[in-house]
């Protein structure tokens, strides 16, 4: 029943990425129309914001359809790390945007703009229903990180369109000119520390990290605890994508009959597999008596 449940949602996804990505260029569009013709670069600023996960959700959309992919001879353990790559890409732009948007706010503060106040209100209020309608209909649907990291974007640009709005509150009220730019440098370094929490996770899958909740010491105490496990060395564990956990190790054992030795392995998986959530376990069995290279945890090139 969960099972199905979840593949619903899979297959649901589709959908509602192409919803909100038509949400996200329509504000896109709305709030750089309205940031030129009201001179508000905080407006500009969010615009640019929404323009980049437009491409984030545009990258999301081609990453479910790619991901749909079954594993063949040349991607054999498929393709979902597709969707890593594309993230990185536009993480990586979004620091450019952040540079810029920085930049241009100190422009504005040594010379200020007259703002349009109006205009960034209306506008705002457009972008911010328009964002809360992108946030319902993604968060309908929550079952992959894919979609999760999606829809908290969308949270976010809801926040900072919130930002907008009362900036130009304040603009109509009390005629501060430099708010615009201090709105903007705002969002800019939003854009930084959001960018920075993804870009690492990212980092790490393609770097092939370990699980950082996984804890190598104590999974390699826990299968050496199993009777009949001499030692565990050569220990390589990564993520092939964000939901899956792969490893790969030496295990040396006393036990010399086959049919014991292949019980002690299915020992081995479910412990992994129910401690880790370690799915995918490639186990090279050895004796320890004749083990001849050495024996250090973290697996050399052999």
């Amino acid at each position: 029943m969960a099972h199905a449940h979840r593949r619903r949602d899979h297959e649901e996804s589709g959908w509602r990425y192409l919803v909100a990505l038509v949400l996200n260029i329509g504000i896109a569009l709305a709030e750089l129309v309205g940031g030129v013709l009201s001179g508000s670069l905080s407006l500009i600023a969010d615009a640019a914001h929404n323009a980049s996960d437009a491409a984030s959700i545009g990258v999301s959309f081609v990453a479910w359809r790619i991901s749909k992919r079954e594993p063949d001879r040349r991607r054999t353990f498929g393709y979902r790390r597709a969707e890593t790559i594309g993230a990185l890409i536009n993480l990586t732009t979004l620091f450019v945007m952040g540079v810029y948007l920085l930049y241009e706010a100190a422009s504005r503060l040594a010379d200020p703009h007259e703002i349009g106040g109006w205009t960034m209100v209306i506008v705002g209020a457009i972008a911010f229903v328009e964002d809360l309608a992108s946030v319902w209909v993604l968060s309908k649907n929550r079952g992959s990180l894919n979609m999760k990291s999606a829809s908290l974007h969308m949270v976010a640009d809801t926040m900072a369109t919130v930002g907008v709005i009362s900036g130009g509150i304040l603009v109509l009220l009390f005629d501060i000119a430099w708010i615009d730019p201090v709105v903007t440098a705002a969002i800019a370094v939003y854009i930084f520390i959001h960018a920075y929490r993804e870009i690492r996770h990212a980092i790490a899958l393609l770097m092939e990290s370990a699980p950082a909740d996984l804890d190598l010491d104590e999974l390699v105490g826990q299968v050496e605890a199993i009777a009949g496990v001499e030692d565990l060395h050569h220990v390589h564990v990564w993520q092939p994508d964000e939901t899956r956990r792969a490893l790969e190790a030496h295990v040396a054992v006393s036990e010399r009959d086959l049919e014991q030795v292949d019980q002690l392995k299915k020992r081995i998986k479910e412990l992994l597999i129910d401690r880790y959530r370690i799915g995918h376990v490639m186990l090279e069995i050895e004796l320890a008596a004749s083990v001849d290279h050495d024996r250090d945890v973290i697996g050399k090139e052999n």
